[in-house]
């Protein structure tokens, strides 16, 4: 199964960059250069991890995640904020919506090693909970069934 990863950020050359980081891990990018395209992004395609800048025109991450953390979908897929902005108090309001991770930028090649881990870690994640859902509506079924 190949995973879809939404890269939200208006710096086409990160996008770029990842895209090289990524290309032999066998997952589907999808781009979007704002909140609003990545809000529109989710809502038509199986997305399984959100990678989201916090610094974008438009509608900036910090708005994404005021909108999406309103949709069912917020519960079910992880998000990494890779961005610049690392002082206490936005990181702060970033931690507030149950983020999987933070990485800070600009990522050297170390750190874009590390970030491609956590998006594994993430993607393994986002899969667990999926099969602990199915697990527990076939349980919830054998349980009724039992039941009647």
């Amino acid at each position: 199964m190949i995973n879809t990863i939404l890269v939200t950020d208006d710096n086409v050359l990160d996008n770029a960059i990842l895209r090289n980081y990524l290309y032999n891990e066998r997952v589907n990018l999808v781009s979007a250069l704002n909140g609003m395209e990545a809000l529109e992004l989710v809502e038509s395609r199986n997305v399984d991890l959100i990678l989201l800048d916090l610094v974008m025109p438009v509608l900036d991450g910090f708005g994404f995640l005021k909108q999406f953390s309103k949709t069912e979908l917020y519960k079910e897929i992880p998000i990494i904020v890779a961005s610049s902005l690392d002082d206490a108090k936005n990181i702060e309001e970033i931690l507030q919506y149950n983020i999987f991770d933070y990485v800070i930028k600009p990522l050297d090649h170390t750190n874009r090693l590390i970030l491609v881990n956590k998006i594994k870690k993430a993607i393994e994640f986002r899969k667990t909970i999926a099969d602990l859902k199915k697990a527990t509506k076939i349980i919830n079924k054998v349980t009724t069934s039992a039941t009647e």
